[in-house]
């Protein structure tokens, strides 16, 4: 906040040293506070005080909210919000939930902050819908009673089961989206005894298509899958309820019931096939390796097209982080891959660069980084 004739007018208004000198001991007070720190520009000859264009920078809002007896509008809202809802479940008990005081309790540790901009009556309308459907014991996607329930928003659900519980919900009423399966498998001259060689997932839809029509040695025997958006929810790809399959033409559902025995079917022969990831290399792309290592507790970075991408990098390819928006992605730390930690993680701390698996050409793989 600048300093400026507009915010502190006494700064300018003071008719002599005194009364500055008075008003920047109270300034330095309040810097004393740690609340705030004090910016000036560089001192020039004879420039005074209010020359040096002086800025206050926030540094503890709380605190300084405390002491100033401020809340903010959000929270007055949430608050404003939880008193209805206290007063609207008081006249109506029969639409209040089990535990009002936990729900209420759940609200101010982790505020709907997507429905400020409603009415207050508007907002607990919505989260009696919400009650009465959890009540209900209708089952659907998740997304879908979020959008019934809050003016067609399908995300305000996302990671809320515990509200739901305390709503009235049973254990699986509500099932997040299954994931998409789309399946390539290798054509018969290529394929093994059980229709593929091993398995292999792919995070970009542009380099599974193009892996998928340039068949290659390193790939000619795998089940190519590309698992659109399946980042932190892995789990779900084993349940048939929590994932679909899509084969891609020209394969014929001949493959489907090896795949379905793989995939689905525990004590299947099938099962323990060999299972590698192949996806952009930064942190985020060995992110999934770990989230898919949690089911095929075996699967590995896929060596031919990482080994490439790596070789691009080493070389000086690649882009900084920030370029891309993946300068928020937080480096993993481990996946439990040998590769993974061994190689590719340390060659992405040393260089500070990421690459797309886009820049993998299947037309021009040398065969030698298998």
């Amino acid at each position: 906040m600048p300093l400026d004739r507009k915010t502190a007018p006494e700064l300018y208004d003071a008719a002599d040293a005194d009364q500055i000198e008075l008003l920047r001991m109270q300034l330095d007070d309040l810097l004393g506070t740690g609340w705030m720190a004090l910016q000036l520009a560089p001192p020039r000859a004879f420039a005074g005080f209010t020359d040096r264009k002086p800025r206050l920078e926030l540094c503890d809002f709380d605190a300084l909210a405390a002491w100033a007896g401020y809340t903010p509008q959000a929270q007055r809202w949430q608050r404003q919000w939880r008193e209805h809802l206290a007063a609207h479940w008081a006249a109506h008990p029969h639409a209040a939930p089990a535990d009002p005081v936990a729900v209420l309790d759940y609200l101010a540790r982790n505020p709907l902050a997507q429905m400020e901009a409603l009415p207050l009556a508007d907002a607990t309308c919505s989260l009696v819908t919400l009650t009465a459907l959890c009540r209900s014991g209708r089952r659907m996607a998740l997304r879908e009673a979020s959008a019934q329930s809050f003016q067609g928003r399908s995300k305000l659900l996302d990671h809320r089961e515990e509200l739901l519980r305390l709503l009235g919900a049973a254990s699986g009423q509500f099932c997040e989206s299954p994931i998409q399966l789309l399946l390539a498998p290798p054509a018969r001259p290529h394929a093994g005894p059980d229709g593929f060689a091993d398995v292999l997932f792919i995070e970009n839809l542009a380099t599974f298509e193009h892996m998928a029509d340039a068949r290659a040695p390193d790939w000619g025997g795998s089940l190519l899958v590309y698992a659109a958006g399946f980042r932190g929810s892995a789990r779900r790809l084993r349940s048939t309820g929590g994932c679909r399959l899509y084969l891609r033409a020209p394969a014929s559902v001949g493959h489907l019931p090896v795949i379905e025995s793989w995939l689905f079917d525990t004590q299947s022969e099938h099962h323990q096939l060999p299972v590698h990831f192949f996806g952009d290399l930064d942190h985020a792309g060995m992110q999934i390796l770990a989230s898919l290592r949690a089911v095929f507790p075996h699967a590995s970075a896929w060596r031919p097209g990482y080994a490439t991408l790596a070789r691009l990098l080493a070389q000086g390819g690649g882009h900084a982080p920030g370029l891309a928006d993946k300068a928020q992605q937080v480096d993993p730390g481990q996946t439990g891959c040998a590769y993974a930690d061994g190689e590719l993680l340390p060659l992405l701390r040393e260089q500070g660069r990421v690459i797309d698996q886009e820049a993998f050409d299947p037309e021009r793989i040398d065969g030698d980084s298998a």
